[in-house]
């Protein structure tokens, strides 16, 4: 059996900004400036590994290794739908609000997860996902 082929998805982001708490420690702790960061996070293709944790949450590999961080000591109660997110090795975008331990560096305003939808998930096992930088705030 061959790799899944899914179709790619193009997830528009606005990093940084009061809704990115970790965008400044997650580039500064990989030593590169937000435009560098920025450019490694949207210059990757990703590949959606596992839907899983919660409806229509992508587990995306394909991060380049320099901006992966461990997860958080003490995960965040909550975290917004939206928040585009990196946990270990992985990228992520949240697809409701929930709790998480990882670490939120920009935004975006595509639903993941819509029950009434056919399918209800925009990622499914197999697609390529690209962000797109939709604009950075400080």
């Amino acid at each position: 059996p061959g790799a899944l082929q899914g179709k790619i998805v193009e997830i528009p982001v606005i990093y940084g900004g009061p809704e990115a708490e970790d965008f400044t420690e997650w580039h500064e702790g990989a030593g590169l400036s937000a435009e560098d960061a920025i450019a490694l996070h949207s210059g990757a293709t990703y590949t959606v590994a596992a839907v899983g944790a919660m409806p229509g949450f992508g587990y995306l590999s394909g991060l380049d290794p320099r901006l992966a961080r461990p997860r958080r000591k003490v995960p965040r109660a909550v975290v917004p739908e939206g928040a585009v997110i990196i946990g270990g090795a992985q990228a992520g975008v949240m697809p409701t609000t929930a709790p998480s331990g990882w670490h939120i560096i920009g935004h975006t305003d595509v639903t993941l997860f819509d029950a009434l939808a056919n399918p209800p998930c925009l990622f499914a096992p197999g697609d390529t996902v690209r962000f797109i930088v939709a604009g950075v705030r400080s």
